[in-house]
């Protein structure tokens, strides 16, 4: 699949996990969890933690985690009817038969498992933490303290003013408007952006927010491309509204459909696009 950027007249781009590379917050996300936990539990965490960064769970980006039922889902793209289920010991329960709705994302009961940032929380969760938006924002805090550096790429600010001479860059993500304000200063890329819309609420928003940008800025969907890593999140909302997509995808591991690139990080984005 190539996009055509010479037609594109908006990139819409997520924040975590694209417009960064790094990783290690994770594993200081599950620290903050993992403390949430009664002290005999740490073991097990840490060993269903481990096994997901390794690929070795059933826990993977692209699934989605039932809290309430404890089941791992895999769902179809286009409908997101249940299409299989497994226990959390990786056993096949069944092939979707006992699910009849589409499944309606949120962050409790219903997880999708779309980047780094779920797999602890799925971990947490199945050893019966409640909320974890507590340590998710001491892990953005965390982020914002000298302690935490984010890996250099001077070429991204660059590239990025470079790309939005051509089309209108929006940035959409999950993220609370001071985090990202934050985020966006430590990282270089204030002023960069037309549009920052925070607060997203991706998955179960995507779409809506999608039309929205359509909406503002008179395109149509084959002049959109939506930029992001997670895919249930980022990719599945534009292959359904007939944009165009980049996943960043660093394993390499994410089924996806035809209208979708697959990159493994940011910097392979900018020699790909022909302006």
């Amino acid at each position: 699949m190539t996009i055509p950027w010479n037609k594109i007249g908006a990139a819409i781009f997520d924040l975590d996990g694209t417009l960064y590379e790094d990783t290690h917050h994770f594993d200081y996300y599950a620290k903050q969890l993992e403390e949430k936990l009664p002290e005999h539990k740490h073991p097990s965490f840490w060993k269903d933690y481990n096994k997901m960064m390794r690929g070795d769970h059933p826990i993977a980006i692209g699934r989605v985690y039932d809290t309430t039922r404890d089941r791992i889902l895999e769902i179809h793209p286009e409908t997101y009817q249940v299409m299989k289920t497994w226990n959390w010991e990786g056993d096949v329960v069944s092939e979707g038969e006992d699910y009849k709705e589409p499944v309606r994302f949120d962050f409790d009961t219903m997880i999708a498992i779309g980047d780094g940032w779920w797999p602890p929380v799925a971990a947490a969760k199945h050893y019966g933490v409640g909320s974890t938006f507590d340590a998710y924002k001491a892990t953005k805090l965390y982020m914002q303290t000298e302690a935490f550096q984010f890996a250099e790429h001077p070429e991204r600010r660059e590239s990025l003013l470079r790309l939005q001479q051509y089309m209108t860059l929006v940035l959409l993500t999950n993220s609370q408007a001071d985090d990202v304000e934050q985020l966006l200063t430590t990282l270089d890329l204030q002023g960069v952006f037309h549009d920052v819309i925070p607060n997203a609420q991706k998955p179960a928003q995507t779409s809506n927010q999608f039309t929205a940008v359509m909406k503002k800025y008179n395109l149509s969907p084959d002049q959109v491309v939506s930029i992001g890593d997670n895919y249930l999140n980022d990719i599945i909302p534009a292959e359904n509204l007939g944009m165009h997509s980049v996943l960043i995808d660093s394993q390499g591991r994410t089924r996806t459909r035809s209208n979708t690139v697959r990159i493994r990080s940011l910097s392979d984005l900018f020699p790909l696009i022909n302006l």
